[in-house]
């Protein structure tokens, strides 16, 4: 796979990670006076404070070329779980499966008798 083919699919992948959880955060009203502007969504804000958190690995408050493809490197090697080199839809529906299951509360284990 060339480069560009690989860097397309990973910024689909991150589009389609981001795009979850701004729809997956709770709706809010828009804040009044004093708040945020009316022209700026609460769920795009998350989004955009999520994705610097996630990428902005030097807090400068700016996603350098260099730290955007660190990231998506991080992004493809987490969809190819099994490391052959490229990702199937199988493996995009693996992960988008597993992050829309709920978490599992843990499991408690018997005691053994004493």
């Amino acid at each position: 796979m060339n480069r560009w083919m690989t860097i397309s699919v990973g910024v689909c992948v991150v589009s389609v990670f981001f795009c979850g959880f701004l729809f997956a955060q709770a709706q809010q009203p828009p804040q009044g006076r004093g708040g945020m502007p009316q022209d700026r969504d609460p769920r795009m804000e998350q989004m955009i404070d999520m994705m610097f958190r996630d990428m902005d690995t030097n807090h400068d408050g700016k996603i350098s070329k260099s730290e955007w493809m660190a990231f998506q490197e991080k992004q493809f090697r987490l969809l190819d779980r099994d490391g052959k080199g490229f990702i199937t839809k199988d493996d995009v529906r693996a992960d988008m499966m597993q992050k829309m299951r709920p978490p599992q509360p843990p499991q408690e284990r018997p005691m053994p008798p004493q």
